[in-house]
This record gives C-alpha cells, sequence and structure tokens, in this order.
C-alpha cells in the first residue's frame, strides 16, 4: 500500500503545553488586558469535557481573553484511560453509587482538600472575570474558592450529557448561570432546584471546525487516505482514550462480507493504531485537533455514544450508528438518538451486520433520517447563539 499523507493532522503536542504545571491547553500568560477574561476548567478525562471548553473558546475568544485550564494531575487522565479501556464495570458501578444528592455531596467534600488550593492558585494566576466549568467534579471545589474571595467571580456551569446528567452537577444550586445543552438536561436541572433565572436552555455548543470546514472535498480526503470514495466509508471512533470496546466493534465489523471502508480514529491508544496500521479496509488517524474532514468525508458515523461525538455528527448531518457506551454515564444518550431520530442503536454484532447489510442495498435508509437530522442541527444551531449574551450579562 502506498504512504498515506493525512493532510489535517496535526500532532497533540503542537497543542497542548505538557510541561505546565497546570496542564493547559492554552498559554497561561494574560490575555489582552483589554478583553475581559474567562476562565474555562476543564479536564482531559475522555474527550467531550475538553470538547466542550474548546467549542465555549471559538464562540468567545472574539470578543474576550479565553483560558483553558485542567487544573488535575495528569495521573487523573491516566487512570480514567485505563478504566476507560479495560473496566468498564468499575465505572458504571462508581457511577451508579455515587448518583444521588447525599453521595454526591460526600463525593464532593473528599475531592475539595485535593482541588481548593490548587484553583485557588489559578484564579491568582489567571485573574478571570467570569469563570465556565466543563465538568461536574470541579464545580464544588471552585463555587468554594470563589465564595472565600474578597470579590467572588461570576460562575457558570456549561452542563454536558444529552439525556441526563449525573447528580454531581447539581450539589451546586447558587452558581450564576447553568448552560443546558438539551431540553432533556433542561427539565432535568429544573426538577433538581434550579432557579429558572438561572438555566438557560442554549444547545450544545460545537467545536469551530465543525462549523467552518475546509473547502477540501470528500473525495480529495477520501484519496488522501488511499480509500475508494465510490465505496462506502464509516467514520469510527471509541473515544479519546479509545475506549469502549472500539476494538471489538472494528473486529466485527471487518468480519462481515459487506463493501465498507473505515476511517478508525484511535485518540491517545497507541496500541490500537499499530495494530490496524496496515489493514487493508481500515486507515488508523492518530489523535488529531482537526478531525471534522475526516468525519464529513464519512456516509455515517459509529462508535461509543458520546455526547460531543452524537453533536458532531448531526452538525455534519452525517447519521449516527451507537455500536458501544459507557454504562451509566452515556446510557441516557442512547434514548436521546433514538427519541430524536438521530442515527441508530445498535450494540450487539448481529444487530449491527443486519443494520449494515440493510443499508449497502438501500442507502433510503440513510435519507430517511436527514430530515430530523437537519432539524435538530437548526435548532442546536440557533439556541448557541445565546450563549454570547448571556456571557455578556454575566460580565456586566
Amino acid at each position: 500500500m502506498a504512504a498515506i499523507r493525512y493532510p489535517f493532522l496535526i500532532s497533540k503536542e503542537s497543542v497542548y503545553s505538557s510541561g505546565d504545571p497546570l496542564r493547559s491547553p492554552c498559554s497561561l500568560q494574560s490575555p489582552c488586558p483589554a478583553k475581559p477574561t474567562i476562565l474555562i476548567l476543564t479536564t482531559h478525562t475522555g474527550g467531550g469535557h475538553l470538547n466542550l471548553a474548546q467549542s465555549l473558546k471559538g464562540m468567545l475568544d472574539a470578543q474576550y481573553g479565553v483560558v483553558i485550564v485542567d487544573p488535575q494531575p495528569a495521573s487523573v487522565e491516566r487512570f480514567y484511560g485505563l478504566v476507560s479501556r479495560h473496566w468498564l464495570n468499575f465505572l458504571q458501578w462508581q457511577y451508579n453509587c455515587t448518583d444521588n444528592a447525599f453521595i454526591s455531596f460526600c463525593l464532593h467534600q473528599s475531592l475539595l482538600p485535593v482541588n481548593y488550593r490548587r484553583l485557588l492558585a489559578i484564579i491568582e494566576h489567571i485573574q478571570p472575570q467570569l469563570i465556565i466549568v466543563t465538568h461536574a467534579l470541579l464545580s464544588y471545589a471552585i463555587a468554594r474558592a470563589n465564595e472565600h474571595l474578597a470579590k467572588p467571580i461570576p460562575l457558570a456551569f456549561q452542563l454536558t450529557d444529552l439525556g441526563r446528567l449525573h447528580m454531581t452537577w447539581f450539589t451546586v444550586k447558587q452558581a450564576n448561570a447553568y448552560l443546558a445543552p438539551t431540553s432533556e438536561i433542561f427539565r432535568q436541572a429544573m426538577e433538581q432546584g434550579i432557579d429558572s433565572k438561572r438555566l438557560h436552555l442554549t444547545g450544545r455548543p460545537i467545536r469551530r471546525q465543525f462549523l467552518d470546514l475546509p473547502a477540501t472535498t470528500r473525495t480529495e480526503t477520501l484519496t488522501a487516505l488511499d480509500f475508494d470514495p465510490a465505496v462506502c466509508t464509516l467514520f469510527l471512533q471509541g473515544g479519546a482514550q479509545g475506549s469502549a470496546g472500539a476494538d471489538q466493534t472494528l473486529e466485527r465489523l471487518l468480519s462481515m462480507d459487506l463493501p465498507l471502508q473505515i476511517i478508525l480514529a484511535t485518540g491517545n491508544n497507541k496500541s490500537m493504531a499499530a495494530r490496524y496500521a496496515g489493514v487493508e479496509r481500515v486507515r488508523a488517524l492518530p489523535f488529531t485537533e482537526v478531525i471534522a474532514p475526516y468525519m464529513q468525508a464519512a456516509d455515517m458515523i459509529a462508535g461509543k455514544a458520546g455526547a460531543s461525538f452524537i453533536s458532531e455528527a448531526f452538525m455534519l448531518e452525517k447519521p449516527f450508528l451507537a455500536t458501544s457506551f459507557i454504562p451509566g454515564q452515556e446510557t441516557a444518550n442512547l434514548q436521546f438518538i433514538e427519541q430524536h431520530n438521530l442515527g441508530w442503536v445498535r450494540l450487539e454484532a448481529t444487530a449491527q451486520k443486519e443494520l449494515l447489510t440493510s443499508i449497502a442495498s438501500n442507502p433510503a435508509l440513510i435519507a430517511a433520517k436527514m430530515d430530523d437530522i437537519r432539524a435538530y442541527k437548526l435548532w442546536n444551531t440557533r439556541a448557541n447563539k445565546d450563549i454570547c449574551s448571556i456571557i455578556g450579562r454575566l460580565l456586566s
């Protein structure tokens, strides 16, 4: 096979400053003093939280100086990556055990000594006029740290999942704003006692690359991958950590006698990338900041039912095939896909084969999803427009 040139690939090292003690994906130099400064707190535990932070930065950085910081030590990311690849039952057990008001409060209290002083140091260094949080386990600690400042800073929580949130998001009920990505999350927040004046239905923020795609065509992208543009192409992802059994899903797909070629996003899982590097019908795509053109080149998006991944699929007007999920955390996302007719949920090998066989002989099955996908994309795009005005009111 000829050497493959991936035209959009950017290494993680060119974006992240791994030597920075605060593990910030952005420079921690003070932003332009003429602009108000917004601090976005996120984590690298899965790609969704970081995607949210980057999406918000893309919306806001024309008007504000935006700094993204992951305050957690690198060991947290490594531990999550290990567990999400090999011990999904542990993640489900942990999620279910802590998913109630009392245990969530106890969990936050146990993490407070770990995060409190570090968050105070970040605030002192950045001197923000607004703080946005994209991870539930940072919400309580930043709220407590903020309370002890001489002048508390406006605090906004960017809520994450699509169908249902873990109760750790609702331990703090007095943040200045709660940004709900879906009507399902909006209703849950209301039920948990969040003041309607603080709660806003704003849709799921999307990274700028999914809104402003380059002029490169599907044919050019697939040709650069040494793929045939005439063959049905599947984009398969298992999460930024290569989690949730993506390799098992791929093996099942390869065993099917179907005219199918697969772009495999391996994330940070180097062993998976190496394992499939020479497989004829597979192109292993390692971690890249610019992934939208590869997803755009596919006929369908498949893989783990993460909120960011699903949202990026409908923004590209691609049907989503959920082949796996992280139990607990992503369970409600499966229902969300089916409820809004954004794709299919097929978790078993037999069901996946039946669906893909049907699509191969009847492309109208994809076309039947398109009206609902485009309608949801339009709603989300319109709802996103409120974010800047909400942020502006908080800063004023």
